[in-house]
């Protein structure tokens, strides 16, 4: 089977890795795939060498850059003729739902977000809706992601959540000796409010005096956060380190992994986190994703979103009172097993042949 992933390979992004490591499990499987890249082509993420990678990104001009995206990609998807196209991102999918099938193929569109985002209140809106009536197929990374649409849309879905990228065999068993450092991993945009996390660490800072923040991230908010942890005092305590290769051993070694985050799709870094057997802090963040991952008090904990007394008491009640981290990480590992390659991308391969015949 012929497949086109669409994708939009900006660098370190969940949606890049989880795209780029979707393609070579399909190679895998023996699918003839295509990994098209809309805008920017910077692959980070390691590809299998039978994925044929397309360069479609261009310098474009604002106003004329989706007339010159649709063109370029219907151009391509004709030499290619696929039997599916796969989209993780709302734009490319919108314009293969202009196409005819005989050259994208059917279409699924794999939501990567929060589907009641507020971009999505006025005219883009109006696009999904259009869009969403000629496309083939759903994945939605939770229950509470696809529960936002109708019965239409979800009569053609399936809740597939993203695997884990831990190589199998790496790092298989908790740090036995955990550095006094809390983690976070995530892009420094709005949606990570890594804002909460550096305010409710400074209200408790004196209170464990032991342990040091630490964020790791790239993104445009890199001089806003570092002035507010100034601000605050804070820069012998909260560091912001850039992304990183090595990023699950300096998640290993932590005493705590905490998420901020005000929406996500299905947290990778958090799940991540979670199978390497770190005791993990989340957000409650829309649209239910977290849940899925964490029952709370279990295998992790979840606080409101962006509440910086509940985020500082809990960090403070897991520090302190570590009896029960054992039992807490031990039921954590069990992520690994659960979001594992074949058992994610299994379930993607089933869905796509479905869909095609």
């Amino acid at each position: 089977m012929k497949i086109a992933c669409v994708a939009y390979l900006h660098g370190r992004g969940g949606a890049e890795r989880q795209i780029v490591m979707l393609a070579n499990a399909l190679a895998e499987f023996g699918h003839d795939v295509y990994l098209l890249s809309l805008a920017a082509c910077n692959p980070v993420y390691a590809l299998s060498s039978e994925i044929h990678l397309v360069d479609l990104s261009k310098k474009e001009k604002k106003f004329e850059k989706t007339i010159t995206r649709y063109f370029s990609l219907r151009k391509v998807l004709s030499g290619i003729c696929p039997d599916i196209s796969i989209h993780f991102w709302m734009q490319s999918a919108y314009l293969c739902a202009l196409m005819p099938k005989s050259i994208c193929g059917r279409v699924i569109y794999a939501e990567r977000g929060d589907p009641g985002d507020k971009e999505y209140a006025f005219i883009l809106g109006i696009i999904r809706w259009l869009s969403f009536m000629r496309m083939d197929g759903f994945v939605f990374q939770s229950n509470g992601a696809r529960d936002y649409f109708g019965t239409s849309v979800k009569k053609r879905s399936i809740v597939i959540p993203n695997a884990h990228s831990i190589p199998d065999g790496f790092l298989t068993e908790p740090c036995v000796e955990r550095e006094k450092k809390i983690i976070s991993v995530g892009r420094l945009h709005p949606q990570k409010n890594q804002v909460l996390l550096i305010n409710a660490f400074a209200t408790i800072a004196s209170d464990i005096p032991e342990y040091n923040l630490e964020i790791y991230g790239d993104g445009p908010l890199k001089d806003s956060l570092c002035k507010l942890i100034e601000s605050l005092g804070m820069c012998n305590r909260v560091t912001i380190h850039p992304s990183c290769s090595d990023i699950f051993e300096k998640m290993h070694k932590a005493s705590l992994f905490v998420l901020s985050s005000d929406f996500e799709g299905m947290p990778n870094a958090l799940m991540e986190a979670m199978a390497l057997g770190v005791p993990c802090i989340s957000t409650d963040c829309k649209p239910g994703g977290v849940r899925e991952l964490i029952e709370d008090g279990v295998n992790g904990w979840i606080v409101p979103r962006n509440d910086v007394d509940s985020l500082a008491r809990k960090i403070t009640e897991v520090l302190c009172g570590n009896h029960f981290l054992k039992s807490v990480v031990s039921k954590s590992l069990n992520i690994r097993n659960i979001y594992s390659k074949k058992n994610i991308y299994g379930k993607w391969n089933e869905y796509i042949r479905k869909i095609v015949n």
